[in-house]
């Protein structure tokens, strides 16, 4: 070896040996720095002293000490780099998903878990899937067939068999009382696919359509159940059997007010369900009770005044918010001076301006009642996931049942979803970050695995404080 230590190892070396480091020596070789502790023993050959080396690690003018461990890491070839820190943090938000869909569904629980995982992170199509996963690590060892047709034909399988897909439904730990009902839709112009028939939406679209039935836990946000639907379908018959089928009678159902009719009243009124939802402005049940001045409660710094009356068999809860009556006055008025509405028209409008009525079958306080319906805001956020993920593959929507397997994969990615937005919301982070955030700022970790089979992980310091502090401890368990 050639000895040639350049200023800065020396300093280094005589800093180790201020603060009591002994034996220390650097060598050159190639211009690269190592560093031994060097000792001495006695010979018995020779009978005298004979030096002793023991390597320690690598020196280098930026990084300073590596110790050897890593050092045989960095200078050995680097044969793979994928992403580890995004699926880590997926993986511990599906909770015991893994192992259910493994018991549940022993044929295909790897492609499903795989594109479950892959899907929380965006619009991937079944054509992008295979690569999609292939830049993660895969920390649950599995061999997954990803490509388009081995996964059409899984979709199809899962989606054949409705009773294992209610087996993981019910499996799913959800103590909920709440349960969020919406409905959506999209859109199909396949003559292979019964669903697709003409129905009602808002965009009064032609083009055959899809319902998808979503309950949702309004506690958490996290879905309970979805359920695919012809496009003709509008009634909450199907929902009653489905929360029948899950054994989940001792909840509330929470609706839009879109899905109120005399007949889906009768439905609700004849399964024992309870029910909340409102009824369209026009409905002549608003003269039937009225808003009392000085009944009032507070949401969100708006001031809410009630009226509540019982209707038939039903309660009716009326309320008026201040604050939205001013904006829709402002609206209101606005298309007046335009000439879009008649002066009739605007005297029929203000009837209302920043009210809801309410009906249900529950004796409560109006308070409860409305907060209640405001949180269902949940299930429509779920929603807006699911339709931008599921309309990724409307061309690989062959047949009713490749679309239940569609829709039961965006069930078990919007799970996961829904689980980090209730540890954010727990850990008090829901305010700053987002599931995407998250999912971003996590993607820079990476694992590198060299030709010997060493893997490290590439963690950037900023990321190591916010997974503390957001407390999911990813990063010290790969170090443990």
């Amino acid at each position: 070896m050639g000895f040639t230590v350049e200023p800065w190892a020396k300093e280094w070396l005589e800093e180790q040996r201020s603060k009591g480091s002994k034996c220390l020596e650097i060598k050159v070789s190639n211009g690269n720095h190592y560093v031994y502790r060097s000792t001495s023993r006695y010979d018995k050959e020779s009978k005298g002293p004979k030096k002793m080396s023991e390597y320690l690690g690598s020196l280098t003018e930026n990084e300073g000490f590596v110790p050897k461990e890593k050092d045989a890491r960095r200078r050995s070839k680097t044969i793979s780099v994928r992403e580890t820190g995004t699926v880590r943090v997926m993986d511990k938000c599906a909770g015991p998903l893994f192992d259910i869909l493994k018991d549940i569904f022993p044929d295909n629980y790897d492609q499903l878990y795989a594109l479950s995982l892959i899907r929380c992170t965006g619009r991937v199509p079944l054509k992008r899937a295979s690569s999609c996963w292939e830049k993660y690590e895969n920390i649950r060892n599995l061999k997954p067939a990803m490509s388009p047709g081995s996964l059409s034909d899984m979709l199809e399988s899962v989606g054949c068999d409705r009773d294992s897909q209610n087996r993981v439904f019910a499996k799913m730990e959800m103590d909920c009382k709440e349960l969020a009902f919406d409905l959506s839709q999209f859109f199909s112009s396949s003559d292979t696919v019964p669903y697709a028939e003409d129905g009602y939406n808002p965009d009064h679209e032609d083009t055959p359509q899809i319902n998808v039935v979503l309950l949702c836990s309004q506690e958490t946000g996290v879905p309970v159940m979805m359920r695919a639907l012809p496009g003709s379908i509008r009634d909450v018959k199907t929902v009653c059997s489905a929360v029948k089928e899950l054994d989940r009678e001792d909840v509330t159902l929470v609706m839009d007010r879109g899905f109120y009719s005399d007949r889906n009243v009768r439905l609700l009124d004849n399964s024992g369900l309870k029910y909340v939802f409102p009824v369209k402005r026009n409905n002549q049940m608003y003269n039937t009770v009225n808003v009392n001045e000085y009944d009032t409660f507070e949401y969100h710094d708006s001031l809410i005044r009630f009226g509540k009356g019982r209707y038939d068999r039903h309660w009716l809860y009326r309320f008026k918010d201040e604050s939205m009556r001013a904006g829709e006055e402002r609206n209101i008025f606005g298309k007046y001076r335009e000439g879009i509405l008649t002066t009739e028209e605007v005297e029929k409008k203000k009837r209302t301006m920043g009210q809801m009525l309410i009906v249900s079958n529950l004796d409560l306080d109006p308070e409860e009642i409305y907060l209640m319906y405001k949180r269902r805001d949940k299930a429509e956020k779920r929603f807006r996931v699911f339709k931008s993920d599921l309309e990724a593959d409307v061309t690989y929507l062959r047949d009713n049942m490749t679309v239940n397997g569609h829709i039961f994969v965006s069930f078990l990615s919007m799970y996961i979803l829904a689980n980090l937005e209730d540890h954010l919301r727990r850990s008090g982070s829901l305010s700053k970050y987002s599931a995407c955030d998250v999912l971003t700022e996590y993607s820079k970790t990476y694992a590198v695995k060299t030709e010997d089979g060493l893997i490290d992980y590439e963690v950037p310091n900023k990321l190591e404080k916010l997974d503390a502090k957001l407390g999911f401890n990813i990063f010290p368990i790969l170090r443990s």
